[in-house]
């Protein structure tokens, strides 16, 4: 069976922007990212205009190298019905990015997890015990950090915003948007994985996933 092809390369119409992406690296017009440079994303697509009725879609793809040089894929629909051109466009660069981009961060981070190794993502500290949540208490609003355990935390999207909240505290909680912080995508993503399989349970207990 011959494998699926991945690579991505498209020039789009409505932001004159040549897209290219392949296992080696991404490149928009002139600039290139090494796929292996790559430290963070961030996408999504959002509806402009009342709520009721919006008048056009835009979409926003971006892509961060350790370097902290920063490429940004945007374009937009002056329509706003499901899977239009530009909607096969967004899913055709996504697919490309999901591959040679997205697996690979979150790779990384499960790497970092199994070794005990803690990262950040927006106002989330995750390690391999939980995730670190910042709160004001009732007594004099004075903000304290506290590891929220894994069996602790429930998480859930709502319009675009990646929720992450303790059980047993209200006040315990986290949000990130998915268009605009960094990993949000990714730890949306990785939070999945864990819940799958007891690999939190796993985690909680010092063990690999």
């Amino acid at each position: 069976m011959q494998a699926h092809n991945f690579d991505v390369d498209i020039l789009i119409p409505s932001s004159q922007q040549k897209v290219k992406i392949n296992k080696e690296s991404i490149s928009v017009n002139q600039s290139t990212i090494a796929c292996a440079d790559v430290k963070a994303i961030k996408y999504g697509v959002s509806l402009i205009g009342g709520k009721k009725n919006p008048d056009r879609k835009e979409y926003h793809i971006g892509i961060q190298s350790i370097h902290d040089v920063e490429i940004s894929i945007d374009f937009k629909s002056d329509k706003v019905q499901e899977l239009l051109a530009e909607d096969h466009t967004y899913y055709y660069i996504m697919s490309g990015l999901w591959q040679y981009v997205k697996k690979q961060l979150i790779n990384q981070f499960i790497d970092a997890l199994n070794q005990k190794d803690s990262f950040q993502i927006g106002e989330a500290i995750i390690t391999h015990e939980g995730i670190l949540m910042s709160y004001k208490t009732w007594f004099l609003r004075k903000v304290k950090t506290t590891l929220v355990p894994w069996s602790d935390i429930k998480y859930f999207l709502k319009k675009g915003i990646l929720n992450i909240k303790s059980t047993e505290n209200s006040r315990q909680k986290i949000q990130l948007s998915l268009h605009n912080d960094w990993n949000a995508v990714v730890l949306n993503t990785l939070l999945h994985y864990l819940w799958q399989e007891k690999r939190k349970e796993k985690l909680a207990k010092g063990q690999s996933i």
